[in-house]
């Protein structure tokens, strides 16, 4: 069992901000070359063993950047954490470096899954988010070549309301491509990303809506990032609560709709599961896992709480989207870190959160995006900005949230 307040159940580390692509909702304002002071391949060693050092069960890894596979020592690094025992993912660009070669490099490296971005169904919206022509067709050929070399793929999809309205077509995407999760992050308004990119309040709340009818109506499995809001839908909706949506929502279920009637013909001979009925969302306020390469998920899961986040020159934030250094691999370690400083031990603790987040029923399962909240008031226990619950209960009257 994991106790979030002793030890992370997920740790992302930016092995490197250099990156081919300029996206336009960057949270590393990716450059094309590597930084000087990045870790070395020996200091990569100390921070895994750092990792190792919380004990069993051990944390999963995921490697981002920028791009690691603009690291000639990726490889080097993967196996050295997985012959320590890690678990360990990897996300990448969509570019020429993620060939079938490289691929098949990384499968027998011993990475449990690899993570390629997807922003729209066609090249127009996709290739217009990454700011280069041709990756959306070079994204496609990643996730075609893994399926053929044997490792399992994850669509990440960052929502805007430049893509919102394309979501159902994505989800399409990911059942064809018999992805193992599709990871919908929700922008926050930091690095390269503005403001103005975001879904207002209702809009999240209808796309969440939406996301809990894609885990049951389809064969895909669902996860939100930075919108921890599907978790108290789920558990809503579960009690037969009937969800306050608005026109987004209807116009998606329309086309969601669609999707599912395909996905129990034209589609079903992709899916692992092909009955959906009475099927659970993947990680909701249950936390359950559907994955069949051994990466589960928990819930309860928020910055600094069950996570954190290491960039490229060994700093320690509680996510990428929180830009608060907490400390730095090269002068604490990562349990001194995670376990006694300030803003870690403010953010493990939801009775801390203020405004309506504070008094919320469910704000021992969300809590809300943290990094959101920063971005938008400068407060990291400020109440999530774009959530419209209200509670409506003391937290006393739902005695099983009030723990993780």
């Amino acid at each position: 069992m994991f106790d979030l307040k002793k030890k992370p159940f997920i740790i992302f580390w930016e092995l490197t901000r250099a990156c081919k692509l300029a996206c336009r909702h960057c949270r590393a304002k990716a450059q094309r070359e590597r930084h000087p002071d990045e870790l070395s391949f020996e200091e990569t060693e100390n921070t895994i063993d750092q990792i190792v050092a919380f004990g069993e069960p051990y944390p999963l890894v995921v490697l981002t950047g920028g791009d690691p596979l603009m690291r000639d020592d990726i490889f080097d690094i993967i196996e050295y954490g997985v012959k320590s025992g890690l678990r360990m993912a990897v996300a990448f660009s969509g570019t020429d470096l993620a060939d079938k070669n490289v691929l098949e490099e990384l499968r027998e490296s011993g990475i449990s899954r690899i993570a390629i971005s997807i922003d729209g169904s066609n090249e127009k919206i996709h290739d217009s988010f990454r700011g280069i022509k041709g990756t959306f067709k070079k994204s496609m050929k990643i996730l075609e070549d893994a399926r053929k070399v044997g490792i399992s793929t994850q669509i990440n999809t960052t929502v805007t309301r430049f893509n919102m309205q394309d979501l159902p077509g994505i989800a399409r995407l990911a059942i064809e491509n018999r992805v193992t999760l599709w990871d919908v992050f929700f922008v926050v308004p930091t690095g390269r990303a503005k403001v103005e990119y975001m879904p207002t309040a209702q809009e999240f709340e209808d796309l969440l809506n939406w996301l809990y009818d894609v885990s049951r109506k389809t064969p895909l499995n669902v996860k939100s990032s930075a919108a921890t809001h599907l978790r108290r839908i789920e558990l809503e909706r579960d009690s037969g609560k009937t969800p306050a949506v608005s026109e987004l929502y209807h116009n998606l279920m329309t086309e969601l709709e669609y999707i599912a009637s395909l996905s129990v013909s034209d589609l079903s001979d992709i899916s692992n599961d092909k009955s959906t009925e009475n099927k659970k969302i993947v990680s909701g306020g249950h936390g359950r896992s559907l994955s069949v390469d051994g990466i589960k998920r928990m819930m309860g899961i928020t910055d600094g709480r069950g996570m954190f986040f290491i960039s490229h020159v060994g700093e320690v934030y509680p996510s990428g989207f929180l830009p608060l250094v907490a400390g730095n691999v090269r002068k604490s370690t990562l349990q001194e870190i995670y376990l006694n400083t300030q803003i870690f031990r403010d953010l493990k603790n939801p009775d801390l959160l203020k405004g309506k987040c504070g008094r919320c029923e469910y704000r021992f399962i969300c809590g809300g995006s943290r990094a959101r909240a920063y971005a938008m008031t400068s407060d990291y226990l400020a109440q999530e900005p774009r959530c419209i619950y209200n509670p409506e209960h003391t937290p006393s009257h739902h005695p099983k949230l009030n723990q993780d």
